[in-house]
């Protein structure tokens, strides 16, 4: 839903032409980078601009920094249920402030779609599919059984208190499937 409605909203933006200084080996980056992933440097450049504008200059204000998939898998190894609880409250606090910031208002369409922002710039598959009028997402992030847990409680937090909604989730290491009981627009 969000992805979809995000990507005909930019298919349909308007575009206007624009020239900028760049140093040329920033510019060389660019051109190999978007020739390695087979995109045209304007995609690429379009991407990276994306980023910035939905990701990149709220980072600061919201004191984020990166973090290695390996690290993030050691560290909730050793997090008891208790502790994953209060990680849990700790994330959801944190995107509530996000959603505020970025988007100025706090729903569950504009959490779904910080999140759906965040999923993308940590490269974690999300796809959000409806079947019978009931929505399913399905979330694949391989970074274990931890990460799945951790989701699963995320996920269940942020449809309860939204919408006072019930979320059943399955999950395997890699994957989290969060299927909601009722419906919503």
């Amino acid at each position: 839903m969000i992805c979809k409605q995000k990507k005909n909203m930019e298919e349909k933006a308007k575009t206007r032409t624009v020239s900028f200084r760049v140093p040329e080996h920033i510019l060389a980056d660019i051109e190999k980078e978007a020739k390695t992933q087979l995109v045209s440097t304007n995609s690429l450049i379009n991407r990276i601009l994306l980023q910035y504008v939905q990701w990149d200059k709220y980072e600061n204000r919201m004191k984020m920094f990166p973090v290695p998939g390996d690290s993030l898998q050691h560290i909730l190894e050793h997090l008891d249920e208790i502790k994953r609880k209060e990680a849990v409250e700790i994330i959801y606090d944190s995107i509530r402030d996000w959603t505020l910031i970025s988007k100025k208002k706090f729903d569950i369409h504009s959490v779904l779609e910080v999140l759906e922002d965040y999923c993308r710039m940590v490269d974690i598959s999300i796809e959000d599919t409806v079947s019978s009028g009931y929505r399913s997402y399905v979330i694949r992030h391989n970074l274990g059984r931890d990460v799945s847990l951790l989701i699963c409680d995320l996920v269940k937090k942020i449809f309860y208190d939204s919408l006072k909604m019930k979320v059943d989730t399955n999950m395997t290491n890699t994957t989290v499937v969060a299927k909601l009981t009722s419906k919503f627009d």
